[in-house]
């Protein structure tokens, strides 16, 4: 039987501690430092807590799970590394540019899988805007306009946003692990940036440490631009709002439409595509009704996660379908596919130049 450590219990950590158990994935027993949390999880679940981290590798995982603040996944992801084990973490993989790149300058002789999460390539309306501009149905994309804002106390209602990561930039907090998320996403669209120009501010009264307020232009590589806000201090609004412009047609969606909106110039006609046009529909469907069942059992107390009828979508099925293909992949039935190692060295290249851009308050190439 595999045997998992899972590394972290926080919200993430037990979504994925949720996920695995329900997939029946082998043992899983936790490692988390602080200690209420770690023996309350642990009881809740059912597992063996640790939270001292050599103790818990000491009983010889045979794979890893690493869900803890973004700025602290560097360190278990390079053990797991070391131990030649399979490894799976959030966004960012690893933060650290060098890091990253002598893991992936060894990734084709690494016996065991390298899980790079990114859960919204699962999300159905990514996935059509995807698929859409990849099969030319908007013509050469030109021009993002992507907007993105939630309020941080919002986050998790049940504690004190002061109390955790993304509160704190030092931690990948301060929205930095959304601009992560989403440059993967806009790259996934558009393709590579090679030159950035970025603001992050501090705006509201918010008692964080960091920006609150996120503005980057972008340019690509295929010689089109971008604009991309993200802030943590908008209520009561839809969430994303997404604009393609191309040579020959737009896409946009708002969050709070169940349906991509694309116009084709050659016949002057928009067509509102719903989620179920996504290629993977079916599977995201079959998903959904199984975390509808998931959450009826378990309840975990991750977040405020959405409840789904038995025939609609919830993206809580994005992290069960990302962690079945990662256990998949583990048990030899197909490649680790859905993100690749290179294009997470990208993503951290892009972030890193809108880090210095921000500093030198000009214009920096990638």
């Amino acid at each position: 039987m595999m045997k998992i450590l899972a590394v972290g219990a926080g919200s993430m950590g037990r979504r994925r501690l949720r996920d695995l158990l329900a997939l029946e994935a082998g043992e899983v027993v936790l490692y988390e430092p602080q200690a209420d949390r770690c023996y309350e999880i642990a009881a809740r679940f059912g597992l063996r807590g640790f939270t001292d981290f050599e103790k818990a590798l000491a009983e010889k995982p045979d794979a890893m799970t690493v869900s803890t603040p973004p700025a602290l996944h560097d360190r278990y992801v390079q053990k797991a590394v070391d131990l030649r084990i399979h490894v799976f973490a959030e966004v960012p993989f690893v933060l650290d540019p060098e890091v990253l790149g002598a893991i992936t300058a060894t990734a084709d002789d690494y016996p065991s899988v390298l899980g790079v999460s990114h859960t919204m390539r699962y999300y159905p309306p990514v996935r059509i805007i995807h698929d859409r501009i990849l099969s030319g149905h908007i013509g050469k994309p030109l021009y993002l306009e992507y907007s993105l804002g939630n309020y941080l106390p919002d986050w998790h209602p049940y504690e004190d946003y002061r109390r955790f990561y993304a509160s704190d930039v030092s931690l990948g907090g301060a929205g930095m692990d959304m601009l992560l998320h989403e440059l993967n996403a806009i790259q996934w669209w558009m393709g590579g940036v090679r030159r950035v120009s970025a603001r992050l501010t501090k705006l509201s009264s918010l008692e964080i440490e960091g920006p609150d307020n996120h503005d980057i232009m972008l340019d690509f590589e295929n010689g089109g631009r971008g604009f991309f806000h993200h802030d943590v201090i908008e209520q009561g609004t839809v969430g994303r709002h997404i604009r393609v412009i191309g040579e020959e047609g737009t896409i946009e969606w708002h969050q709070n439409l169940p349906s991509v909106r694309l116009y084709q110039g050659s016949t002057k006609l928009s067509r509102e595509l719903g989620f179920d046009q996504a290629a993977d529909w079916l599977a995201a469907l079959k998903a959904s009704r199984e975390m509808t069942e998931i959450l009826a059992r378990q309840q975990p107390q991750s977040g405020r996660l959405p409840s789904a009828s038995a025939l609609s979508f919830t993206y809580e099925s994005c992290y069960l379908r990302e962690m079945c293909h990662f256990l998949d992949a583990v048990r030899g039935e197909h490649p680790y596919s859905m993100a690749t190692l290179s294009e997470e060295a990208t993503t951290i290249r892009v972030f890193h130049a809108i880090m210095r851009s921000n500093e030198q308050k000009c214009e920096v190439n990638v």
